[in-house]
């Protein structure tokens, strides 16, 4: 038998989850006793006078052991709670749900009986995403987990195993969301023998429906893969064992079950990546169960009498600027507004201000405004784009209002005609990107307006002459203004640059974003070892990073990353981490002096290119060539500028095209040679 290595742990309901959890308990020999209570106490009597049997039988040091009241669990180490009330389930769909009114009357007793209880609690009592969400709010138990996704994760892995005709072990994947006929099956994501899968997920959900009644029909009751959840979920919450399993918890102010990773019994939220269906379908069981409890809340979990008022929040504002245009942002969370300043500061203008109705971004973190504009357009006719990489529904309704959500970033968005718009999302950093992007957009807008234009372009400055580098994704934009920028120039900008005449010259301003660099430029330029030495200490790096690549980075591999649609995954560094991190001066505008068209050509030697290439309307980021930003929300100026005038401009400076190869003092030494004649 496993050493004794945990406490007692209480089991609340004798029924038939409760018997095959106290089985496994006395069985499994790692706890030091099993309380059980039962409404009645005579079924729990009998099952403790059975497992007393069983353990003697098999030499378990377990003791089992019967109490008559709930409060006698308060020195347990964990409480498994998986009573059922008395009540005639005649529901064929939705079967888990059935139980929501005759349930929580006994599950709120429960709770108010180990109120401030500060062991582990596990529900398992049905509908459980609900269940374990009173238990929690009434008992102001901070450890509460619901079992049911792990059961339906386990069910989804061993049919796709028959049906694909692979073993379980095989099977990588997911069902997460509300336990029941509503779960969302991560197919997307899923993984065999670590390759994509393609799922058949109508087979996959009648076979997840049917196995449940197959078991009920039989056997009356369910019970042994749901005990074994329970023993899965007190292992890994008690820090026995190390492990993945799907619980129902309060993530982000939602109750839903979603795979968590425990470490020594610290559990990490470890969402695999959904796709926009998937991703629309955990919303809606979101608001379904959040309108399920609501009811409830107001019966059994009101208000604590000890709580105070809370007061108003405080907001902030932050205020960007460059050249003539301005744009103030507005947030409940000092991190937005930090961040604004964080982003913005090294290449615009970024002021803290005081915030005032005009701003034209309010950006909240309020996961209820999320959940009630992500329903409002999924639930009707609506639109969709991808933006900043991620897809985006929108719905414009007739008084010209735009309703917009990324259900994937958990954000929402509100924009009235002639009015701010309003950015909500359920946790600082994703409202914190959001509110820095459209606060751009706003900014952009207003340049456009006011006769400037975007080239595709990297760019770096000496003594206000600005040498632009162009090309299309891959010619080596980047390498260029790095390499130039490592030689002393100042950096403008690694991707977009502003552009417009002025007095005879062609103005240049940066577009702040953050620097996408390669492992292997990274290395090149012998920055690679003190990125990683930052890393490793537990600095950070821009969110939108890859997680590939931050493993890279802790691993020390330098051979690039790549999706699979060919896109290279890259180090994602902050504005300020260019000087910070890698040692290199930005500056924050120029007058074009220069054109640059590199190509490169691996394994040849850098050197001039005997062609001819001029600036073309390819080169000139346009409403209908924008590819990572559309104007969702109007805030482009209507119309078409003619590129023709900036590209003409652009001609009448010295240009050069050359190829590079991946000696960098070659490349650094004709570059040099270029920009200096």
């Amino acid at each position: 038998m496993t050493a004794v290595r945990s406490g007692a742990i209480g089991v609340i309901g004798a029924g038939a989850v409760g018997q095959g959890v106290a089985m496994l308990l006395a069985a499994g020999g790692w706890c030091e006793s099993v309380r059980v209570v039962s409404r009645t106490g005579l079924s729990a009597r009998a099952l403790v006078t059975d497992l007393e049997d069983m353990c003697q039988v098999t030499g378990s040091p377990v003791r089992a052991v019967h109490t008559t009241s709930p409060r006698e669990l308060a020195s347990c180490e964990a409480v498994v709670v998986c009573p059922r009330a008395e009540f005639v389930n005649t529901n064929r769909t939705d079967v888990r749900m059935a139980g929501l009114n005759a349930n929580a009357p006994v599950i709120a007793a429960l709770a108010r009986a180990l109120v401030h209880y500060q062991g582990l609690v596990v529900m398992v009592t049905n509908p459980v995403d609900i269940m374990a969400r009173l238990f929690a709010e009434v008992s102001r138990c901070a450890r509460v987990y619901g079992v049911g996704s792990n059961t339906d994760s386990a069910r989804y892995r061993l049919t796709l195993a028959r049906l694909l005709d692979v073993p379980a072990e095989a099977v990588e994947g997911h069902v997460i969301g509300e336990h029941g006929d509503r779960a969302v099956v991560c197919a997307s994501a899923t993984r065999v023998n670590g390759r994509p899968a393609d799922v058949p997920v109508g087979r996959v959900r009648r076979e997840l429906a049917d196995r449940p009644s197959r078991i009920n029909t039989g056997l009356g009751r369910t019970r042994c893969g749901p005990a074994g959840a329970v023993i899965a979920a007190l292992r890994a919450g008690l820090g026995l064992e190390d492990r993945v399993v799907e619980l129902s918890v309060n993530h982000e102010n939602r109750w839903l079950g979603i795979p968590l990773r425990f470490t020594a019994g610290t559990p990490t939220v470890c969402l695999p990546r959904l796709d926009a269906a998937e991703t629309r379908q955990l919303f809606v069981a979101a608001a379904r169960l959040r309108a399920a409890y609501q009811p409830l809340a107001g019966l059994y979990a009101p208000a604590h009498p000890s709580k105070k008022e809370k007061t108003a929040v405080t907001r902030t504002a932050t205020r960007i600027a460059t050249a003539t245009q301005a744009a103030t942002v507005t947030s409940n969370s000092t991190v937005v507004t930090d961040w604004a300043l964080r982003y913005f500061g090294p290449w615009w203008n970024a002021t803290s201000t005081a915030p005032g109705p005009d701003a034209p971004v309010h950006a909240d973190v309020n996961p209820d405004k999320v959940t009630e504009i992500t329903q409002r357009v999924a639930d009707r006719p609506h639109e969709e784009t991808v933006y900043a990489n991620t897809g985006m529904l929108i719905r414009r309704d007739s008084d010209g209002t735009v309703f917009a959500a990324q259900p994937g970033d958990k954000t929402a968005y509100k924009a009235e005609p002639g009015g701010p718009l309003h950015i909500y999302g359920c946790e600082d950093v994703p409202v914190s990107l959001a509110a820095a992007r459209l606060a751009r957009e706003v900014v952009r807008g207003r340049l456009l307006a006011d006769g400037w234009s975007i080239l595709h372009a990297s760019a770096v400055v000496r003594d206000e002459q600005a040498v632009l580098t162009l090309g299309d994704k891959g010619a080596g934009k980047t390498t260029v203004g790095l390499l130039l920028a490592r030689a002393g120039w100042h950096l403008l900008a690694n991707d977009r640059v502003f552009i417009r005449p002025e007095a005879g010259r062609l103005r240049v301003l940066p577009w702040p974003s953050a620097a996408a660099i390669g492992l292997g430029l990274l290395d090149a330029l012998g920055w690679y070892d003190q990125v990683r030495e930052r890393v490793q200490r537990g600095e950070q790096l821009h969110p939108t990073q890859h997680q590939k690549v931050t493993d890279a980075l802790h691993s020390g591999s330098r051979t690039p990353l790549w999706k699979e649609s060919g896109k290279e995954l890259k180090p994602q560094f902050f504005p300020d981490q260019l000087h910070s991190w890698l040692g290199l001066t930005l500056a924050t505008e120029g007058h074009a002096a220069r054109v640059l068209f590199p190509r490169i050509i691996p394994g040849a030697e850098a050197a001039l290119l005997d062609e001819e290439r001029t600036v073309r309307d390819a080169d000139v980021f346009t409403a209908g060539t924008e590819d990572r930003y559309p104007d969702v929300f109007g805030f482009l100026p209507a119309g078409t500028t003619s590129t023709e005038p900036l590209c003409e401009r652009l001609g009448e400076l010295p240009r050069h095209v050359f190829g590079l190869g991946y000696d960098v003092k070659a490349n650094t030494d004709l570059l040099s040679r270029i920009v200096g004649a």
